[in-house]
């Protein structure tokens, strides 16, 4: 019903079939070509019964049907047929896959993406004070560039400020706390959904064109589940830094100039 009612009202790119980065593209690309295929096959198959039905159907009682040990050329072709679309479809989800399970080793941001009952909390690191650079309920990225996502989930009171150490992330020490529900990012229009579980890390790349997307849990996880909604908010690369490391204190400004598209 969110989804619905975000699509309608005043969020835009909510919907499923959003072309919002690379990696909606890839997914809807895969998506389109088992749909198509289905109803081509679909239809074949039926065509095919229905003339059965009707060209060898019993006209009365006293007639028999015509008696055959079938059609070996037929039955080679409605073998072979399903058999290679089943694999070029194969093929075309095994090529897809590693482009998207891959793209963290190349990503030049990284940001914690921490999941409490019933809102979502972005952490984007530290600035070189010490703070913590957060954003509550929106998550700010770079457009047309691969962000990877931790994905946490936590809860208070055990949502202590970690310290982040060398051996540890931020998301790790949060995991490590094992508290929280299971929670799920979903971005529909962005191909990206990933759960957030306690005690678990959980990593997910992210590519946005410039635009605003809605997201929301998808995980039942409480009574405030219809309320636990984010948006992504993709900015040219220049503008994004100013809107999340423009700060020296750490905090984000989603009122400033720099935070709103069309901005500067």
């Amino acid at each position: 019903m969110n989804l619905l009612a975000a699509s309608t009202c005043c969020v835009n790119n909510a919907g499923v079939f959003g072309d919002g980065g690379e990696i909606s593209d890839r997914a809807l690309g895969v998506y389109t070509a088992v749909f198509w295929s289905s109803v081509v096959l679909g239809l074949i198959v039926t065509g095919l019964l229905v003339y059965a039905f009707i060209k060898f159907r019993r006209r009365s009682d006293d007639d028999d049907p015509a008696q055959f040990h079938g059609n070996t050329k037929l039955e080679i072709a409605w073998t072979l047929v399903p058999l290679a679309t089943f694999l070029s479809l194969f093929g075309l989800t095994a090529v897809n896959m590693p482009f998207i399970n891959n793209q963290n080793a190349a990503t030049k941001y990284t940001v914690t993406v921490i999941g409490q009952q019933f809102s979502w909390t972005f952490d984007y690191g530290t600035t070189s004070s010490g703070s913590r650079i957060r954003s509550f309920g929106t998550l700010y990225m770079p457009e047309n560039e691969f962000v990877e996502l931790n994905i946490v989930s936590t809860d208070p009171p055990c949502n202590v400020t970690p310290t982040a150490s060398s051996e540890n992330t931020l998301a790790q020490e949060l995991a490590n706390e094992g508290c929280g529900v299971n929670h799920s990012f979903y971005a529909p229009s962005l191909g990206q959904q990933m759960n957030a579980i306690p005690g678990d890390v959980n990593n997910a790349p992210l590519e946005a064109r410039q635009g605003t997307y809605y997201g929301q849990c998808t995980e039942l996880c409480g009574i405030g589940h219809a309320q636990m909604t984010f948006v992504v908010v993709a900015l040219p690369a220049n503008q994004f830094q100013s809107c999340v490391f423009g700060n020296p204190n750490g905090s984000i400004d989603a009122t400033s100039a720099a935070c709103k598209l069309g901005g500067s």
